[in-house]
């Protein structure tokens, strides 16, 4: 009897782990650009010049990231405290253009002085993260001796707060790697199942 060579068509060996590598693969470069579109983008960040009086800056999204160049600050007595009752960032308040920001900066030394007053800054430039301060604010109102919505109005002050230090760009970078290795590696796995193993 003669023999008889079939052949097989290999791309259809695995056709349903084949097309879960490539789905899941889809559904990861989505996330990737949905993120840098829709949520925090880590790799482009706007840059704002404080020294320009006619810029005009709004974020367009909670935690958004912005380089500022060149502001004015001026300390403003507030401060935050760690676990360790030591003092991690002192709060100072510059402007970008007619409107003005509270600015967190990292304490350079573990201060356990809590009285200290810092010397203000001048064409200080930093990565910043914006964050949310109602702490601050409700402090920096009460010393005033107005409610929250009367400091805004009457200060023309952002509410919210520019993080110069621990911010959460570092992270994002890694979740975006992150995911980007696991899309290329859905998809050469893929590509491994359209052939016989």
């Amino acid at each position: 009897m003669e023999k008889q060579e079939i052949k097989s068509d290999q791309k259809k060996r695995y056709p349903a782990l084949r097309w879960l590598f490539y789905g899941l693969g889809i559904v990861f470069g989505i996330v990737i650009i949905g993120g840098l579109l829709f949520w925090r983008n880590p790799f482009f960040i706007p840059s704002v010049n404080a020294a320009d009086t006619g810029t005009v800056w709004y974020p367009e999204e909670e935690a958004s990231y912005v380089k500022v160049e060149d502001m004015d600050l001026q300390f403003t007595g507030f401060y935050t405290v760690n676990a360790a009752e030591s003092i991690s960032g002192y709060y100072y308040i510059g402007s970008i253009g007619e409107q003005s920001w509270f600015v967190e900066i990292q304490a350079e030394t573990e201060d356990s002085g809590l009285s200290q007053a810092m010397p203000d800054l001048s064409d200080y430039s930093f990565l910043a993260q914006t964050t949310e301060g109602t702490e601050v604010f409700e402090k920096a109102a009460e010393s005033e001796g107005l409610t929250l919505e009367e400091y805004f109005e009457t200060y023309h002050i952002s509410d919210r707060v520019l993080l110069a230090y621990d911010t959460s760009r570092e992270r994002d970078i890694l979740c975006y790697v992150i995911a980007f290795l696991m899309m290329l590696g859905c998809f050469v796995a893929g590509r491994l199942f359209s052939y016989e193993a």
